[in-house]
């Protein structure tokens, strides 16, 4: 029965120890990231023109739903 107790005390202290080195692992990892994305000289200026073949629809103010949300809004 001893023999149990300490057969499943080392594979709970294992998995601990796998869990702690995991996170201590993924939490370096996502800070080394985040150091490194902060570093990019990537930079876009200016209006970023899509590729979508669709049209762009301007709706006109001539209902009265529209001049009654233009008078709310103003």
């Amino acid at each position: 029965m001893q023999e149990l107790d300490t057969t499943n005390l080392r594979q709970v202290n294992s998995r601990r120890s796998f869990l702690k080195t995991t996170a201590g692992a993924s939490a370096a990892l996502a800070v080394g990231s985040l150091a490194l994305s902060g570093c990019s000289d990537d930079v876009k200026e200016g209006v970023i023109k899509g590729k979508s073949p669709k049209e762009e629809i301007l709706y006109s103010g001539d209902t009265k739903y529209w001049k009654t949300y233009y008078q709310v809004a103003k």
